[in-house]
């Protein structure tokens, strides 16, 4: 051999694997903390943990299944039923998508009750849902059966409108 190599200057091939931590010789516990995505993988299922904890009733099982019951339902008889079960155990929904297929229950006090809690949630939604909501409003203020609807249908409407 030369007196290159001799010399011990160059780190050797392990001290080499031991930098970028891929060799046999460092500590599994070590590689394990070192895999890409898993401390992601961890936070996202704490975090929705988190939520589901903070969000009480609703973060239960039974409350997903009411839920997934009323958009299963829409347009069939059991809609009405469903959303009447779901009310009753959790009151209304606080998305703005499941709150626009209550405006179809043909029960009045749901109607009202929902057009209420639309109103209220117009500020937090994105422009999209802004849009649907008052879209939606504006073809219940022409079409249902009901004065009272109607009346306040088109007043909402024109109020939401007026904020865009």
């Amino acid at each position: 051999m030369s007196k290159e190599y001799d010399n011990d200057e160059r780190p050797s091939w392990r001290d080499i694997d031991k930098k970028r931590e891929r060799s046999s010789h460092v500590s599994p516990d070590r590689q394990e903390k070192t895999k890409p995505g898993a401390d992601r993988w961890d936070r996202g299922r704490y975090k929705k943990a988190l939520e589901k904890l903070f969000l009480g009733d609703k973060g239960t099982i039974e409350h997903g299944k009411l839920y997934g019951k009323i958009h299963k339902s829409y347009g069939s008889p059991a809609f009405l039923r469903a959303v009447q079960e779901y009310i009753e155990k959790y009151g209304l929904p606080d998305d703005t998508s499941t709150l626009l297929l209550l405006l179809d229950s043909k029960n009045q006090e749901i109607i009202v009750g929902t057009i209420g809690k639309l109103q209220r949630l117009f500020g937090d939604v994105s422009p999209r849902e802004k849009e649907d909501i008052r879209r939606k409003l504006s073809i219940l203020a022409l079409t249902d059966k009901s004065n009272d609807i109607r009346e306040k249908a088109a007043d909402v409407a024109e109020e939401l409108k007026a904020r865009l």
